[in-house]
């Protein structure tokens, strides 16, 4: 009877460190899957934040657009804010004119219109986010910038 009493002690203390070892996995996932939401969380955020900073760069655009530049290079690495920037509460945006054209797509052919590239890059370091659009102004009548292209530049941009 007592070498039963035994096995069954043995049984229950395998059962247990299973049921342990259960456990410890399911917790390791679920600490996973709070740092996936974390950081989705954060690129969202960020992602907003330069959508608000490159509206703030179309604001200024109407406000005092810039004069044409000579190298008009999209800026070297945005994600280290490298460059003339103008700062805003939730970011940095740089202006570039690009010229002007008849030929700019979703514009009607043969308009002439001056085209302007907004950078914008969120201010959070983590999830950093940078946005670049072109946006165009018809140059025979005053009015509200067209965004006629659009792209997000990721860091190995």
């Amino acid at each position: 009877m007592n070498h039963q009493r035994g096995i069954v002690l043995l049984l229950s203390l395998v059962f247990s460190l299973l049921l342990a070892l259960l456990a410890a996995s399911a917790l390791r996932d679920a600490l996973i899957e709070t740092r996936m939401t974390g950081a989705m969380s954060d690129g969202l955020l960020a992602f907003e934040q330069a959508e608000i900073v490159l509206q703030a760069g179309v604001d200024e655009l109407q406000r005092s657009p810039p004069v044409k530049c000579s190298d008009c290079q999209p800026p070297s690495r945005p994600h280290d804010l490298q460059g003339q920037w103008q700062s805003i509460k939730g970011g940095y945006f740089h202006l570039q004119n690009l010229g002007t054209t008849t030929r700019a797509a979703h514009m009607p052919e043969g308009e002439r219109v001056t085209l302007y590239r907004i950078t914008a890059v969120s201010q959070q370091l983590a999830a950093r986010q940078v946005l670049e659009a072109v946006y165009a102004i018809p140059t025979a009548q005053a009015q509200a910038p067209q965004r006629i292209l659009w792209r997000q530049r990721l860091r190995q941009d």
